[in-house]
């Protein structure tokens, strides 16, 4: 199950490894890894399909993010598919309250991420 992503995930971003997102093609899908240039050039191209801007941000453990930093939060964790590839649906809030009750709790208490904006993409 992806919820074993999450966990890993959690325990990466706490242990200091940086990870970097954006909002995916899809809606309430995030691209998330370690490769910043990916992550920029992925939000490079989104941004030129919708001709609007798309922040990169770097992910923060729950407990370090800031109060005025919103939140990336998982509310549909789904089966790996048959590629091994994690189905989850994220969203993001602006309060850690707004985190602890639109999370996914089916599988036990999802982790969920701050969002420190590192860069911003296209117009």
């Amino acid at each position: 199950m992806s919820i074993g992503y999450l966990f890993e995930l959690d325990a990466s971003v706490s242990n200091g490894r940086e990870y970097y997102a954006c909002p995916g093609a899809q809606p309430k899908h995030w691209l998330i890894s370690t490769d910043m240039q990916e992550v920029i050039g992925e939000a490079s191209r989104i941004a030129r399909v919708r001709k609007q801007k798309v922040c990169v941000y770097r992910l923060l453990h729950s407990s370090r993010a800031l109060d005025r930093e919103p939140y990336l939060v998982p509310t549909m964790v789904g089966a790996e598919n048959f590629r091994g590839e994690v189905s989850i649906q994220w969203v993001t809030v602006e309060s850690r309250g707004a985190a602890e009750t639109v999370r996914d709790v089916r599988q036990g208490p999802s982790p969920y991420f701050g969002l420190q904006l590192h860069e911003e993409c296209g117009e």
